[in-house]
């Protein structure tokens, strides 16, 4: 198998396709590679299509350039980011940086839509996923506000 179908098959993002829909994912992608401190993706812009990491680090942040806070950080093979354009219609809620010399896939939302309307199946298997991780992440998030909270208390 050849380490493109193999790293997008262990994807959280694409676990459990057909290896004939990750083959087709992966043709309709666009490789994209950024240097580190480069912004892959820019708060406040429209949400026209997820990545999975191919190679690098990832952070996420929101702020303003002088205050950003780190939200989250991806750098195994396979990690996703950008889901929400999937979900919702909305602006980018973060920003992204390439942490250290970074290749990802994008997978525009124009190909994506074509390609569900042929493949509802895998739809419904990278939906799920999406809702699987959102959930692992909003467990994470509410752990760590709990701990921040308890830290500015004191306890």
């Amino acid at each position: 198998m050849d380490s493109d179908i193999e790293i997008l098959s262990i994807s959280p993002l694409l676990i459990g396709l057909a290896l004939e829909d990750v083959r087709a994912l992966l043709d309709i992608s666009e490789l994209r590679t950024y240097n580190t401190d480069e912004r892959i993706v820019e708060e406040g812009t429209p949400s026209d299509c997820l990545f999975i990491l191919k190679e690098g680090k990832v952070q996420v942040e929101k702020g303003d350039g002088a205050q950003m806070v780190a939200l989250a950080t991806f750098s195994l093979a396979g990690d996703f980011f950008g889901e929400m354009s999937l979900i919702d219609i909305m602006p980018r809620s973060a920003h992204v940086r390439a942490c250290a010399p970074t290749t990802i896939w994008a997978f525009p939302k124009k190909e994506l839509t074509g390609y569900f309307t042929q493949s509802p199946r895998a739809q419904m298997t990278i939906i799920l996923n999406i809702a699987r991780n959102l959930s692992l992440r909003l467990r994470e998030s509410g752990a760590h506000i709990v701990e921040l909270t308890h830290a500015a208390q004191g306890k």
